[in-house]
């Protein structure tokens, strides 16, 4: 019989045993502001107002160009979004959401979060009614270089895509996104 011993591992009665490891947890937490104004066809502005704050925590260390999806999630996005035709004032959606899940991406020259949330609150009094328990989306971008500004798009909430050009592209808005790190 020939015993083997390996240094560090802790081999016992001819079983391998490992020291636990300490997963590193991370925590997202964002911010957007957004107000925007954006000509459409025949003559049509949209105007929108989006706001919030939440995080998304991730199991471990997210890896760069790849996405990182959440454990969990918290927060709430803002939106009103109404169009001008004329002089008249059309109201289109007016409704709060929860975040309920998202992923993290990150390059040399974005982070990007992508929200998936439900209704809320939402006016009956809109366009697009919006009821509560909707699914939807939000997706958030923080520009790191001059080319790539912040935006913010949202999407499938209801049938109505307001703001969603596809690609990593939305309206103009203020978006901070930090990065904490922790054992559990």
């Amino acid at each position: 019989m020939t015993l083997l011993l390996l240094a560090g591992t802790g081999v016992v009665s001819g079983r391998l045993s490992a020291a636990p490891v300490a997963a590193k947890q991370t925590t997202i937490r964002f911010t957007v502001v957004e107000n925007g104004r954006n000509k459409l066809p025949g003559g049509q502005v949209l105007v929108t107002r989006a706001s919030g704050s939440g995080t998304l925590t991730l199991a471990d260390t997210p890896q760069s160009n790849a996405v990182n999806t959440s454990t969990s999630a918290t927060g709430t996005i803002r939106f009103h979004g109404w169009r001008v035709v004329g002089q008249r004032v059309i109201d289109d959606a007016n409704l709060s959401m929860n975040v309920v899940s998202g992923t993290y991406r990150f390059t040399n020259r974005i982070q990007n979060v992508n929200l998936q949330t439900t209704v809320t609150e939402s006016d009956p009094g809109e366009k697009f009614k919006c009821s509560v328990g909707s699914a939807g989306r939000a997706t958030l971008l923080h520009g790191k270089v001059k080319r790539q500004p912040d935006s913010f798009a949202t999407g499938d909430f209801c049938g109505l895509h307001v703001l969603d050009f596809g690609g990593t592209v939305g309206a103009p808005a203020h978006v901070v996104v930090t990065i904490k790190q922790g054992t559990p």
